[in-house]
């Protein structure tokens, strides 16, 4: 079991650096940071900010697996939230509920996948240590 939770941890790990250099592509896609700040569209440039934050928190995964999944989940939800008013906003029913699922394409599932992974290794690696001290206590 253990090299199983070794196994997740180092998945969510790679998955964190796969994640910036996507991010890293993006931004010399889109012009470097100054898209973050001069966007016309709140909802773009928010989904910007939000794959930022996902980074960031995915490289928090290293040391806090909790909080990274947290984190990085929060930020997925947020994100999805903001292409939901964007593409219903821009295009309208029904056409517009699809800007949500593109975050569920390939290059951009990196991101949730990884927030996914820490769950799991941080809730698995927590269930082992409880599991642990109820052992450890001394039967009186």
């Amino acid at each position: 079991m253990k090299t199983f939770i070794s196994i997740l941890r180092w998945a969510a790990r790679i998955i964190s650096i796969l994640a910036i250099l996507l991010f890293v592509l993006l931004f010399l896609q889109d012009g470097l940071p100054f898209f973050l700040f001069g966007d016309d569209d709140p909802e773009l440039a928010f989904h910007m900010w939000a794959l930022l934050g996902m980074v960031i928190s995915l490289c928090l995964g290293w040391k806090w697996e909790g909080l990274s999944a947290a984190l990085t989940l929060f930020f997925f939800i947020a994100d999805e939230i903001a292409l939901l008013i964007y593409g219903l906003r821009i295009i309208g029913l029904p056409d517009g509920l699809s800007f949500p699922l593109s975050a569920f394409s390939f290059p951009f599932i990196i991101f949730p996948l990884g927030g996914v992974l820490y769950l799991i290794s941080w809730a698995w690696n927590k269930s082992t240590l409880a599991k642990i001290k109820i052992l450890e206590t001394p039967i009186q």
